[in-house]
């Protein structure tokens, strides 16, 4: 009877934790959602004329009830670049996530693995080098472009036995160096006039993201969400390593593959309309991580929500917020640089610190 007692008593405590669990996550989710509403607020209403948040709402309500200043301002300018950041954050995390599902390591990052860098080059060659190439077709080549970056990456740190984390960090950095210097060669042949814009596009910025960036990245967006969803499944069993994953009948290589191809796309279109924005794929997936476990089935949602609303945020704090505090107003950063400043001491805490820990 105090065995029966004592089971019972377990179950119960059991399926108390999971529906706690269970409840905490939503709440992590729930609260992404209102971060990222947040964001958007923010980058609709701060800029070099401020507009009352009463306002903001009120034009996304109904567009006519403002005046038409502020509907160019909202609806023409700061909607299109809000959205487009948000969907490079949206992608860039979730390429991460998949990454570091595939290394079994937080140091998978798009940015670190050379991913971006061979999406860039190849975004910068198409769209400076090829007359006449089609605008709608660079995101395809910048994911071919990532898929070679990260073929080099993987051949460089393959060992003849194998690679680990620690190899694949060390290529990635330096193949991202060899390819951005190549970008750089391009860009110098290419480019005549409009040189800073260059630039900012190098270092991580959406200065010139309008309607157009936001038709274009949006599919790619859609798809790699979806696609990121439906492998959720097969990358929770590939944490639990590559003999167990075996023995529950998952093929191992082909997930690897599909997840890799996944995170190509989803930096690849990336890069091809906000440049080399660095380490978002590192910083975020860390963070949700931290919040909401390594499910992901909760991890994917929670790192997508995550990214679009700390992209969309520095987008804004570098474009109005930070150049007011260093006092040059008139002067806008480039978003790469904020992201790079957070994330680059995480990543070297990473290194010196997590090693191989998973």
């Amino acid at each position: 009877m105090g065995a029966e007692l004592s089971a019972r008593s377990s179950r119960q405590l059991t399926t108390g934790q999971a529906r706690w669990r269970l409840a905490s996550r939503l709440l992590v989710l729930g609260l992404s959602l209102v971060l990222l509403a947040g964001a958007l607020i923010y980058a609709l209403a701060e800029g070099s004329q401020d507009i009352p948040i009463d306002q903001v709402v009120q034009a996304l309500r109904d567009r006519a009830s403002v005046t038409r200043a502020t509907q160019v301002i909202i609806h023409e300018i700061r909607l299109p670049r809000a959205l487009v950041g948000a969907l490079v954050g949206m992608n860039l995390a979730l390429s991460g996530t998949l990454l570091q599902g595939v290394l079994r390591s937080p140091l998978g990052d798009p940015y670190i693995l050379g991913i971006s860098a061979g999406g860039g080059l190849a975004a910068a060659t198409t769209t400076l080098l090829i007359t006449d190439f089609p605008p709608t077709a660079v995101p395809l080549a910048a994911f071919v472009g990532s898929l070679i970056g990260a073929v080099i990456v993987y051949a460089v740190a393959w060992d003849g036995s194998g690679v680990t984390t620690t190899r694949l960090a060390l290529a990635g950095v330096a193949v991202t160096a060899m390819f951005t210097a190549f970008t750089t060669t391009v860009v110098v042949l290419a480019v005549e006039g409009g040189g800073q814009i260059v630039f900012q596009w190098l270092v991580g910025g959406l200065y010139t993201a309008g309607w157009d960036s936001f038709e274009m990245i949006a599919p790619y967006s859609l798809i790699g969400f979806v696609l990121a969803l439906l492998l959720a499944g097969r990358a929770n069993v590939l944490a639990l390593g590559d003999d167990v994953a075996q023995g529950l009948g998952l093929r191992v290589e082909q997930t690897r593959l599909l997840m890799s191809m996944v995170a190509a796309v989803l930096a690849g279109s990336s890069v091809a309309v906000a440049g080399l924005v660095a380490f978002v794929g590192l910083l975020v997936p860390y963070v949700a991580r931290r919040f909401i476990g390594s499910d992901f089935r909760f991890l994917i949602p929670a790192s997508a929500l995550l990214g679009a609303a700390l992209l969309v945020a520095a987008d804004t704090a570098a474009r109005a917020s930070f150049p007011t505090l260093l006092g040059q107003a008139g002067i806008e950063f480039p978003v790469g640089i904020l992201t790079a400043l957070i994330g680059g001491p995480l990543f070297l805490w990473l290194v010196r610190v997590r090693r191989a820990q998973w």
